[in-house]
């Protein structure tokens, strides 16, 4: 049962983190710039790209994957469904219950392909715990 929690846990904190990555790691001045590029999506895996590897936990390749994906996963969210996460949030729910998360998840994972998706987890998990600790 605890494994199957945290595998919930673990999914849904990947999938937000991935939805909301370029929103919630980059400060306000790197996004509005982003969003009056003549390339938008590009300049959002730039500031993607520049807050992730701060955290010095994942390899270039591995941001730009990463990032990539993420940015590419938001685009295709529509306003409606952030709000159901919010939502879900907000209700303190897991957004992972929702099935356009979990076929979001699924799409995410494939795009990070298994080693980066591992890397991930065992980071997400390793938060958790400190988290837990404090």
């Amino acid at each position: 049962m605890k494994n199957l929690k945290s595998n919930i846990m673990v999914s849904a904190i990947m999938s937000v983190a991935a939805l909301f990555a370029t929103t919630t790691h980059a400060n306000n001045d790197k996004l509005q710039q982003a969003y009056k590029s003549t390339n938008v999506k590009a300049a959002l895996i730039n500031v993607c790209k520049e807050e992730t590897a701060k955290g010095k936990k994942l390899t270039t390749a591995e941001v730009s994957k990463y990032c990539t994906c993420a940015v590419e996963a938001d685009g295709k969210l529509t306003n409606a469904q952030k709000w159901e996460i919010q939502s879900a949030i907000n209700q303190k729910k897991s957004p992972a219950t929702l099935a356009f998360v979990q076929k979001q998840n699924k799409d995410l994972q494939a795009c990070f392909g298994p080693q980066l998706t591992g890397k991930l987890k065992t980071l997400t998990e390793e938060a958790m715990k400190a988290g837990e600790k404090k």
